[in-house]
């Protein structure tokens, strides 16, 4: 009975990704109503601490673009790794990682590329090096961040889990 509850879910997401982003989503449901209606599983509560925290640390990272604060750290970042060329391997990701952890999402990275790359290549440097540890870097800051949603929405969930015990 369960194998044929995970082939349900797993068809859901595969039709569903097949088809688009609007489309996961209603096909998701499809196969939810499915498991609910015809299989009698009781549906979980909606995540609504972890839903409230991740648009909170959106607002806030808006309001940091917005203010100019972003474009700020940037421009801080950017004399940096320009000031010191021969250690863009080591420095970028630091940068990268630094500002994930500040900024609270992995997005920051987009702004850095091109910076990094033109710092490679007039260094001699092939820029897919820095540039590849850069971004895992900044993924790697994401679990370091605490206002990152991934780890909001991690904590919350393992708490929740850990008072019900």
């Amino acid at each position: 009975m369960i194998i044929v509850q995970l082939l349900i879910v797993l068809l859901a997401l595969y039709v569903g990704s097949r088809y688009g982003s609007i489309a996961l989503g209603v096909i998701s449901g499809i196969g939810l109503a499915v498991l609910v209606f015809a299989f009698g599983l009781k549906p979980g509560t909606p995540p609504t601490d972890v839903i409230y925290i991740i648009i909170a640390a959106v607002t806030c990272a808006g309001v940091l673009q917005a203010g100019g604060g972003m474009d700020f750290m940037i421009q801080i970042t950017e004399k940096f790794l320009r000031a010191h060329p021969e250690r863009i391997t080591f420095y970028a990701p630091f940068c990268t990682f630094f500002l994930t952890v500040l900024v609270g999402t992995g997005h920051v990275v987009y702004t850095l590329m091109p910076i990094i790359a033109d710092i490679s290549l007039k260094k001699g440097i092939r820029p897919e090096r820095p540039c590849a540890v850069a971004s895992v870097a900044s993924q790697v800051g994401i679990t370091c961040s605490p206002i990152a949603a991934a780890v909001v929405s991690f904590v919350t969930i393992t708490n929740t889990k850990m008072s019900e015990k």
